[in-house]
């Protein structure tokens, strides 16, 4: 016989483990449809797609950690629980939080990467580079804050008082978390803005790295439910039933981001970017091929100066510009006919255009 699980004031596990289940499931379909997208378009998996991966598997282990903490009853009040239980779950909770950052770190150096493929322009890439900087540090003083925060070695149970102020530290976390999101977006959509395209289009396009916002939202949220958590005093002590508000929000914030890393690669948005941005998925289907770019560049998109409906107006103004200056793609077909033998005589004819 099943034994009926009912949600109440006093038993929000199941609630918990809905929402972990679910942002689980829709970070792993985001993520499908990414790499599926990338492996038919370029055959390989570019290096956004393994950084995503990286979050994506953190991703799945913070779950699993979040799960496990439920199951010893997270959730149900703390004065219920054995001994044993309260200690499950707490070590559950805290290998949860250091996963949970690190999920977020990678999916932000996911981003990263894809902007530094996406513009050859030097200024951006300084900031990206300095943006990339600031995120590892983030995400280095976050974990090990995290790791140590309480005296080891305890370092997982909170109900010492040897610990270090939970409110204080977590609230600079998400502090530096928003800070760091609000510069990747404000970076994604500087470029964007320089598109020389039809405004519905880059409004189109914008709005699309613009979702990455919903991070945002989700974080401040947390940090809401959090604080009140933290200053309530009945739900403080209650490690257990006090945080499930929180704890459901980090499974939100980690699945927003993971899927906003995601959104940019699928099929509408590549075909948005055919004015501004040379798509290299047509040139490896028609057999062309680009001179002046690396092996490593035709794994992205290449950010041109101007669409096609600009170029006969920037010819006009500037004249002819040197090979170098250039930064549109130029391309060449070839066609190779072999002629078979029809009286034991063979004969291969090469035809160059």
């Amino acid at each position: 016989m099943v034994n009926q699980v009912i949600l109440s004031d006093s038993n929000r596990t199941p609630i918990v483990q809905i929402v972990t289940w679910f942002t689980l499931v829709t970070s792993l379909l985001a993520f499908c449809t990414h790499a599926g997208i990338k492996y038919y378009v370029f055959r390989s998996l570019t290096t956004e797609s393994w950084v995503v991966l990286t979050s994506l598997v953190f991703c799945v282990a913070q779950s699993a950690a979040v799960s496990l903490q439920a199951h010893y009853g997270f959730g149900k009040p703390m004065a219920s629980l054995s001994e044993y239980n309260v200690e499950a779950a707490l070590k559950s909770g805290y290998a949860a939080t250091i996963l949970l950052i690190i999920s977020l770190g990678f999916s932000k150096l996911a981003i990263v990467a894809f902007i530094y493929h996406l513009t050859p322009s030097g200024l951006y890439r300084k900031i990206n580079h300095g943006i990339t900087t600031v995120v590892i540090l983030w995400l280095v003083c976050s974990v090990l804050v995290a790791a140590f925060e309480c005296h080891p070695p305890h370092a997982w149970d909170r109900r010492l008082d040897r610990c270090i102020d939970r409110s204080t530290w977590w609230n600079a976390v998400s502090v530096f978390n928003i800070l760091t999101e609000v510069t990747i977006v404000a970076l994604e959509i500087g470029i964007m803005v320089r598109l020389q395209v039809t405004r519905q289009r880059k409004a189109g396009i914008i709005s699309l790295f613009a979702f990455r916002l919903l991070v945002l939202v989700a974080i401040a949220i947390q940090l809401g439910f959090f604080n009140r958590e933290a200053q309530d005093a009945a739900l403080k002590e209650d490690l257990m039933l006090g945080y499930w508000r929180s704890t459901i929000c980090n499974q939100i914030v980690q699945c927003l981001a993971i899927v906003t890393t995601c959104l940019p690669y699928t099929k509408l948005f590549m075909e948005g970017f055919e004015s501004g941005l040379m798509r290299l998925d047509d040139l490896r289907r028609r057999g062309e091929h680009t001179y002046g770019s690396s092996k490593e560049d035709s794994k992205g998109y290449q950010l041109m100066d101007i669409s096609r409906s600009g170029r006969s107006e920037r010819s006009k103004n500037s004249g002819p510009s040197r090979p170098e200056e250039n930064s549109s793609i130029q391309v060449s077909k070839s066609w190779a006919v072999q002629v078979e033998p029809v009286d034991s005589v063979s004969a291969h004819t090469t035809v160059a255009q």
